[in-house]
């Protein structure tokens, strides 16, 4: 591979290092641009938009010993995007659309043609925010299709093997697509850590800090969560990436239980950054824009009497529960459009969500893959995927392209300028004023400053039906603008007051909760003091007693 593309031109690696942004937060270098072409509008059960999430669904093929066993299938596949789960009875049944159904024959370089990876890389390379995750119970081939089989990254890992998941044909596609690009510049760096039992742990650091675990912050300046001290590569070579993701995979935690010989206990986020860097035409100023692609594999929803997990693993799949039932609850309030501003997003309750809650509802591109398995011994896991997935892809995001906040403000006045050229010009048009020897700065005499327009222009070229004219249009031009920078203004304003109403009405909550509680108690020391025997549960009267305290 590397031979492959040393036979090309390669701008990697010609920029200096400069801060990287974590995971979670795409608008740590500020945004500009809004995105004009995303990825392919799909349609949902309504026959609306479902924004920017856009979700496939991959079935897992028998494994032995469900062929041997002769297992009963819930799954039938009516078209290509359409999928029927039939339960137990038969008069349970269950029916989603989705953007696209992977069949359990779709081979891994099929999945990586049809699942849309390549316009996310793409949009990575223009400079937005890409999140490709896969969601499933555990068993389901969340890791398969994302990194492939397990012996991948043994001692001798094969570069041209099969079984390759989506990260590593992503890698290719994206250097390859890198190569196209002669007038920019590029630096790809790399980070790839873990979330196991809600603790933060750097894959690519695992040897110096076993013991120590990372600190997930909040960045009021960039409004977004990211991983602190978080150890970042930069990789100028393909095999640089490669040596990334073998490096990760193979100090990741994975366990065995009746389900899963090869069980993820943890959640992993693989994000690679593309800072891309041109020469503007216009003015001779650098534009860097800052894309990046995260690969998250989910850790996958257990069932303890089906795995029958005991001990550290048992605690193991609490934490993954509990994680992945926030996450489904932040998807189902995210699912609700223009309602989730009026309810609490609880992003807070888990790690996972912290570091996912820009991707889903945030200022990028994100694909999910919900794995699903085709027995009906996991049908009620397999409704729990679909319907997540259902509610997932009616999110919708606002892409930006990623950039730097000075060259975002160069970009902006300099549109500014074009739009009051345009305006001049309109303006001329209309009193048909045309420039002239004497005065060839005339443009500039008649922009409006502080409500005036240069008497000696308008006495050498304007009427006084005309001159007229031209004063109506610039006052009323002038008040737009200050109306405008009005209602910028109320917006503002009004936002604040809905995050401080936000805020006091928790606080309220919270106040009606500890009264109620006050009274339960008050009413139990009552009937104490009338003789009554109260049987009160020892656990619930420590939790009253905490609350209190």
């Amino acid at each position: 591979m590397k031979g492959h593309l040393s036979s090309k031109k390669s701008n990697i690696g010609k920029v200096s290092s400069d801060e990287i942004p974590s995971p979670s937060d795409s608008s740590r270098y500020g945004s500009t641009v809004s995105l004009t072409g995303s990825i392919n509008s799909l349609t949902d059960d309504d026959g609306e938009n479902d924004g920017n999430v856009r979700v496939i669904v991959r079935i897992k093929p028998l494994n032995a010993k469900q062929v041997r066993t002769e297992e009963s299938e819930s799954v039938q596949v009516i078209s290509p995007t359409q999928i029927l789960v039939k339960g137990t009875k038969e008069n349970i049944t269950k029916n989603f659309t989705f953007s696209s159904i992977l069949t359990p024959e779709v081979s891994q370089a099929d999945v990586f043609e049809q699942s849309g990876v390549k316009d996310l890389i793409d949009k990575a390379v223009q400079g937005f925010s890409s999140t490709i995750f896969c969601y499933g119970q555990t068993g389901s081939g969340k890791t398969h299709t994302l990194t492939g089989p397990p012996h991948l990254f043994g001692d001798r890992p094969d570069p041209y093997s099969e079984d390759h998941g989506l990260v590593y044909r992503s890698f290719v596609y994206l250097y390859d697509s890198l190569q196209g690009h002669e007038d920019v510049t590029f630096t790809l760096k790399a980070s790839f850590y873990e979330i196991y039992n809600e603790k933060i742990i750097d894959l690519l650091n695992f040897g110096t800090n076993q013991q120590k675990f990372l600190n997930v912050r909040w960045s009021r300046k960039f409004r977004g969560f990211y991983v602190e001290n978080l150890f970042t590569v930069q990789c100028d070579e393909f095999d640089d990436l490669l040596a990334v993701l073998e490096e990760g995979m193979r100090y990741r935690a994975v366990g065995f239980h009746n389900m899963n010989e090869h069980s993820s206990r943890s959640h992993t986020i693989l994000t690679v950054h593309v800072i891309a860097e041109s020469k503007d035409s216009q003015e001779g100023v650098f534009i860097s824009r800052h894309g990046k692609i995260n690969f998250v594999d989910l850790a996958g929803s257990e069932m303890t009497k089906k795995t029958k997990s005991h001990g550290k693993t048992l605690v193991e799949a609490n934490n993954i529960n509990k994680s992945l039932m926030v996450l489904g609850y932040c998807i189902s309030k995210l699912s609700e459009g223009k309602k989730r501003n009026s309810g609490h997003i609880p992003y807070r309750d888990s790690q996972l969500t912290k570091l996912l809650a820009d991707s889903l509802a945030g200022n990028g591109v994100s694909l999910m893959i919900a794995c699903i398995s085709p027995t009906k011994y996991n049908f009620s896991e397999t409704v729990n995927t679909l319907r997540y997935a259902a509610r997932a892809k009616r999110i919708k995001n606002s892409p930006v392209i990623v950039m730097d906040p000075r060259e975002s403000l160069i970009l902006s006045l300099r549109r500014a300028l074009t739009a009051l050229q345009i305006e001049n010009e309109h303006l001329r048009a209309l009193t048909n004023v045309k420039k002239s020897k004497e005065f060839p700065n005339f443009p500039e005499m008649v922009q409006p400053v502080d409500g005036t327009v240069d008497r000696t222009a308008m006495k050498y070229f304007l009427g006084e039906t005309d001159k007229t004219f031209v004063h109506r249009l610039l006052q009323e031009n002038i008040a737009l603008r200050d109306e405008n920078a009005e209602l910028y203004a109320i917006r503002d304003s009004l936002m604040r007051d809905q995050e401080e109403a936000s805020r006091q009405n928790e606080r309220l909550k919270k106040m009606v909760d500890f009264s109620k509680i006050n009274q339960m108690r008050q009413w139990m020391n009552e009937l104490s003091r009338r003789g009554y025997i109260i049987q009160v549960p020892s656990m619930f009267q420590t939790i009253i007693n905490v609350i209190l305290r």
